[in-house]
This record gives C-alpha cells, structure tokens and sequence, in this order.
C-alpha cells in the first residue's frame, strides 16, 4: 500500500515535467494518460481506504531534527476525509484536462490559445499532486509544504495569459492567500513549542486555551485560502485564468484546501464552542456578503466566483455545527465538499463553452442559447439546480442536512443561523434562475447567432460526465462521511 500511495503521489507530479516541454498532439495526449493514471491509483487508495484510518511513512533517519522521529516529516495519510478529497481532485483533474485538450485552441473565441502549451499542462498536473499531497498528508508540516504548494500553481495558471489582469489576478492571489499562510505557520510553531510534534493528533495534547488559539490562526489561514471574509476579494480577481483552471481551483483545488485545514483539524480534536461559534458567524456573515455581490455581476464567471465563496461558507457552517454539537449539521458540511465540486465544475465548464463559441461571458450580451447550444444550455441549468440545491440533485441533499442540523441545536444561535443560511439559498435559486432564463431562452442575441453550436466532443463528454455526477454525488460521499464526527480522530 505503501508504494499505491507513493504513486499516486509521484505520477501527476512526474507527468508535469514530462509535458512541459512537448509540442504538437502529444501535448494533448499524454497530460489525459497522466491525469487518468493519477484518477485510477487515486479510486484504488479511496477503496483501500474506506472505513479505516491508515498512516504509513517513508523512513529516512537521516532527515531527524531537534529530537523529533522520521515520521514528523513524511508520510501518508488515509482516511474517509481524505479518501473524499481524493475522489473530488482526481476526478476533475481528469475531467478539466479532457476538457482542456479542445478549450487551448486557436478556435476559441474567448481567448485563442496558441501551442506549444506544455507549461499549462505542466502546472495543471503540479496542481493535481499538490492537492493530492496536501490530503494524505499525516502532519500539518507536511500538509503546510504541499498547501505553499497550491499557492504557487495557482498563482502561476491564474497568470496563464500573461494579460494585465491575468497578472494582477494571479499576483493578488499570491498575497492574500500567502498572507493567510503566515498564521498557518504561527500555529506550526505554537504546536511545536507546546508539543514537539507536527502531527494532527498533537493538537489534542494542547492545554484548552492554547488549542483555541492554534485553531483560530488555522482559521485565518483557511479564510485567506477559501476567500472568506476579509479576504474575498482575490477570487473574483482570479477568474482571468483560463476557464478550465477557474472550474479545477473551485471544484477540486486552492479554495477546497482551506475547508479541507478546518475538516482536518475538527475530526483529529475537540474543540470548544467559542470555536464554532465564531466560525458559523463568519460563514453566515461570507454568505451574505457574497450573495450581495451576486446582483452587480455581468461576467459569468465572476459571478461564479461569488457562488463559490458563499458555498465555501456552507462547508465551514457545516463544520461550525459540528463543533457546536451537530453531527447532522456536521455530515452536512463534509458532503457539500463533493456535491457542490461537481456542480460548480459543470457550472464553470458549460460557462467556459459558452465563452469559447460566441466569445463572451456578458449576461447582457447573451440569450437565445438555447436554440444554437443545446447541451451546453442544459448542462447550465443542471449546474445551477445543483448548486442551489434543488431536488434531487446534489446539493440538496448536503444543505438540507446542514438545515437540519442546524435546528437540532435548538436556542437562539442554531436556528438563527440555520434561517439565514435558508434565505440566502432561497435568494440564489432566484438569482441564478433568472440568469439563466436571460441567456438560454428569448431572442438570439448577435453574439450568440455567430456561434457555430456546441463545442467539441471532448468539452460535451466532459458536460454529459458532470452532469450525471451531479446527481449521484450525494450517494458517492455519503459512505465516507459516515464515519467522521467532531474528534473522531482524537
């Protein structure tokens, strides 16, 4: 199991530096057999892993320092969270890599892509092992260097086009999401001082009051990262990237980072209820905000871009109900992971193929798609049904039960939240219903009427794929998320 873990380990990050530097139809072959490799050995480790806790490490003796054991360094971590994790990022790895074989083209009309593009394809894989580094990661110094990581990738293919606002997107990223880093590391450091050790299980062998306070600075750092409030402001910004890269960082990587740090450090230790209190404020406080910001978007994907940081929200409420005493609210937050990565993967993507025929993402320019793009007009709706939690698509399912637990609480604080988590669902079914109906039904609009119709295969069979996966996400995490709880781990 050992070397399973390893390779899927090194295959995407080998795959990155063998497609930098070709050229041609290779470029686009072999980046899909890495990609594929990556999601094969990933499903096999998720399946190895179910309902058990495994850790496993490399031995290098000659790496020990200040007295502390090889394993404080490097190894593997699985779980049912990560298994969950692995499922989302290999999955729309594969997925936004097809995709990307037909978006980089020349006959794009958004932004014609020119080959050579090995370097994308080298980041985009360096993006995939990191975020597969980052969850089997079994410390939280190991999980800090592959989490740097991300930052890097993300920097490097929001900046893709080498564009004014791309550059500045992807260095505004850089910044606030590094800056959130400098309290992960504060935290590195207090649990090293109290403890000696990096490991997520050392968090439980904090005093109370110093294990609040190492969790507070993982929740600053996991704000900067999931761009929550106050730092929402580098993801919209982020959306010059190329639109297979905008689906993969809010479906699989980045952004899931940060709600994958709190995850972790919920299950592996008990917390106190000034925790969760703090944190459900904050998430109601970033959906609200975010569903605001909804109504002054004319770009599509910067619209997007606001959906997610509200949907980030939901899973950090989620886990907020967890702590405060909710194991309903908690199984909730966990599956949302999964079910609202393939929605807003299939959201991002039929936006990218509406953008790549007509050459627009203008609410106000587009309508009648409909009638000239069929497939990608119904994998839109489908998209935003999931997202917003209609029945029975995908997140329905994990909202409800975040509802639900929620109200369980009883008091003031639970149902309070629980009430304004509803209204502002109920608001962006609204809004994301009447976006919708303006740019698929009415009139062709004049740059819709100069598209050719829906896109190439490889962009249609990934639509189909999502869509079919935004309805059976649910039944996909739920066997995982079974089995995880406030400190189970602990």
């Amino acid at each position: 199991m050992l070397t399973l873990l390893f390779a899927l380990l090194i295959v995407p990050l080998c795959g990155a530096f063998v497609c930098y530097p070709l050229k041609g139809r290779k470029s686009d072959l072999v980046p899909v057999i890495f990609a594929g490799l990556t999601f094969i050995i990933g499903i096999a480790a998720t399946i190895w892993g179910y309902q058990q806790r495994q850790e496993l490490f490399l031995s290098v003796p000659w790496i020990q320092w200040m007295g502390t054991a090889p394993e404080t360094f490097f190894g593997f971590l699985v779980d049912p969270l990560s298994s969950l994790m692995l499922i989302v990022i290999t999955s729309m790895g594969l997925l936004v890599v097809v995709y990307s074989t037909e978006y980089l083209s020349p006959r794009n009309k958004d932004h014609a892509f020119k080959k050579p593009v090995g370097n994308y394809y080298f980041w985009l894989l360096l993006f995939i092992g990191s975020m597969v580094g980052l969850v089997i990661s079994p410390n939280l110094l190991q999980l800090f260097f592959f989490w740097e990581m991300t930052t890097i990738c993300s920097w490097a293919l929001i900046s893709y086009t080498r564009e004014e606002k791309a550059l500045f997107g992807g260095f505004k990223a850089l910044i606030i999401t590094h800056f959130g880093s400098l309290f992960f590391l504060a935290a590195l450091g207090l649990l090293f001082v109290y403890t000696h050790s990096f490991s997520f299980s050392a968090l439980d062998s904090l005093e109370p009051g110093m294990r609040l306070n190492v969790f507070i600075l993982l929740m600053v750092a996991a704000w900067a990262k999931a761009a929550q409030i106050p730092f929402i402001t580098w993801l919209p910004d982020a959306m010059e990237a190329p639109t297979p890269v905008s689906a993969y960082l809010h479906a699989a990587a980045m952004v899931k980072a940060g709600v994958y740090l709190i995850a972790r450090a919920a299950v592996s230790t008990q917390l106190p209820y000034v925790a969760g209190l703090v944190m459900g404020i904050m998430a109601i406080a970033t959906m609200i905000v975010a569903i605001i910001l909804y109504f002054i978007q004319d770009d599509l994907k910067r619209l997007l871009a606001f959906s997610t940081i509200g949907h980030l929200a939901y899973v950090l409420f989620g886990v907020s109900l967890g702590i405060l005493g909710s194991a309903t609210g908690f199984s909730g937050g966990l599956l949302h992971v999964i079910n609202h990565s393939y929605g807003k993967g299939l959201l991002f993507l039929s936006v990218g193929a509406i953008a790549y025929a007509t050459g627009s993402r203008s609410i106000k320019e587009l309508s009648g798609l409909g009638r000239k793009m069929p497939l990608a007009s119904a994998a839109f709706i489908i998209g935003l049904l999931a997202v917003t939690g209609v029945p029975p698509f995908s997140c329905f399912w994990s909202k409800f039960m975040m509802f639900t637990g929620a109200f369980e609480l009883g008091g003031i604080v639970g149902p309070t939240m629980g009430v304004l988590a509803i209204l502002e669902s109920l608001t962006a079914f609204a809004w994301y219903l009447f976006v919708g109906h303006t740019i698929i039904f009415g009139e062709v609009s004049p740059k819709v009427a100069l598209a050719a119709g829906d896109p190439p295969m490889a962009m249609d069979g990934t639509l189909i794929v999502l869509m079919i996966l935004s309805l059976v996400a649910p039944l996909i995490g739920y066997p995982f998320v079974k089995f995880l709880s406030v400190g189970c781990f602990s």
